[in-house]
């Protein structure tokens, strides 16, 4: 049985027949919109500062699950399409495109981003069989998932390619560079996997997932030097163990993929021309930065991997990580492109602080927090008379549990007007992939288009649902 029978996606046609035309006030909610021109200037700006910089880039493709998004992270010009995935239902929905870019000529990598489950083995093999040698990356950091290697080489005709996921401060997952656990993986990989090929050691792994943290670009810069250099000695490492186990072929070129979406987007600072015009201390690190990428290309080849950076939330906002991609100050309402929109179920202006129901919850919104405020989500001023989508307005979403999300002023004295029963709002959540996660397919608006198409639905695209 094939695995998406087991979730069927609604049919795109279908949808677009249903929702194209017409206008974000005429649709049910709470559904969830993208804007497809600030998806393509974050992409776009991403793929610009790694190919200046000479870094390869793998796309992480979970926050959106759709393909249209996918293709926008790869880009049409890249000769080469590497993107790691979070689930395998993300790979099976993708199969299709990856088998056209292999017929273009382009060489795909698939990797399967979480420390390899032994029961999805099998799964990952068929996706290998059908794409073909080199198309498959794991990712490994205990020896008791290698035992499994075995089977992706019997069904799929060739060895799988092996990441060594390394913890270089995150504690999600990974070995620490200095452990024995390390060693004693590499070991293994050189002396009980190698030799019998059925897969081979191409780099090393780190998630900075603790730079979300973070409050500056400067902080994300520094983050990104520290994941750069552990990596590193996680390749000397391995090359000097597989010297003692007879490895003619000199010294390996390993990839060091290094990321997560502050870190990452942190390398588009990199391409600012106000160099001379940031504080000095910023200056620095920016020159740390440069040199330790230098420094790091000339034995390994340094990949960065990111996941959110397309669509951005408030949780990226609050990092201060990424710059805009429509002007090098630091990313703003603007460079958001999910909101979920949702329908003012009753308004409150008695209590103490005015408050408003929309009927729209954690199922919606997500239940993560964000540093910057205390709240699920911000409301931006769309729908109002005195502001646009790219300003948020006087509320936020203050309390809320299932279907239910109470705003309340975070600014009472604000000008913007009050909520209305009835009105339709759109909210920037604290955190895209969660959020997004409740909605079978988003609602695509294109803010390039000329204003009084703003609030026009150009496009459905089908979010791809199960694990």
């Amino acid at each position: 049985m094939d695995p998406l029978d087991l979730y069927p996606s609604p049919s795109k046609e279908a949808l677009k027949n249903l929702f194209v035309g017409k206008q974000l006030g005429e649709v049910a909610t709470p559904a969830a919109v993208l804007d497809r021109a600030v998806i393509e200037r974050n992409c776009s700006q991403m793929l610009r500062a790694c190919q200046a910089l000479d870094l390869l880039f793998r796309a992480h493709v979970k926050t959106t699950k759709t393909t249209e998004v996918t293709q926008l992270q790869v880009g049409k010009g890249s000769s080469t399409v590497s993107i790691v995935v979070s689930t395998l239902v993300e790979a099976e929905h993708l199969l299709g495109y990856l088998q056209e870019c292999r017929k273009d000529g382009k060489a795909v990598n698939v990797l399967y981003g979480i420390p390899l489950p032994p029961s999805q083995m099998e799964r990952l093999s068929q996706l290998g069989k059908k794409l073909g040698p080199g198309s498959i990356s794991v990712m490994i950091d205990h020896p008791g998932q290698l035992s499994s290697l075995r089977t992706f080489k019997n069904i799929a005709g060739f060895g799988v390619s092996i990441y060594v996921k390394v913890d270089t401060g995150y504690h999600r997952a990974g070995l620490s560079v200095d452990s024995t656990m390390l060693k004693n993986l590499l070991q293994d990989i050189f002396q009980k996997v190698e030799p019998v090929g059925i897969g081979e050691l191409c780099g090393f792994y780190s998630h900075a997932g603790h730079s979300y943290g973070g409050d500056s670009q400067m902080a994300a810069m520094e983050l990104l030097e520290h994941e750069i250099k552990g990596l590193e000695h996680a390749g000397e490492l391995a090359n000097d163990i597989a010297k003692q186990f007879g490895d003619v072929r000199g010294e390996r070129k390993y990839i060091l993929s290094v990321g997560a979406t502050p870190t990452a987007t942190s390398v588009e600072n990199l391409l600012d021309d106000s160099y001379g015009t940031r504080p000095w201390k910023t200056q620095e690190q920016m020159s740390r930065l440069k040199t330790s990428i230098t420094n790091a290309k000339v034995k390994y080849a340094v990949e960065i991997h990111a996941g959110v950076y397309p669509i951005l939330d408030m949780q990226q906002l609050a990092t201060k990580a990424s710059p805009s991609a429509i002007g090098m100050q630091d990313a703003t309402f603007s460079d958001v492109a999910l909101s979920i929109l949702a329908e003012v179920a009753s308004v409150y202006p008695h209590r103490t602080v005015p408050e408003a129901l929309i009927a729209a919850g954690s199922l919606a919104l997500g239940r993560e927090p964000c540093k910057s405020y205390d709240g699920w989500g911000v409301v931006s001023a769309w729908n109002s008379s005195s502001g646009t989508h790219a300003e948020r307005s006087a509320w936020e979403v203050g309390r809320i549990s299932q279907e239910h999300g109470i705003l309340k002023r975070s600014s009472p004295s604000s000008g913007h007007d009050d909520l209305q029963m009835g009105q339709k709002v759109r909210i920037w959540p604290n955190h895209a992939c969660v959020a997004g996660a409740g909605f079978g397919w988003y609602l695509v608006v294109d803010s390039s288009l000329p204003p009084c198409r703003h609030n026009e639905i150009i496009d459905v695209w089908v979010r791809w649902r199960g694990w």
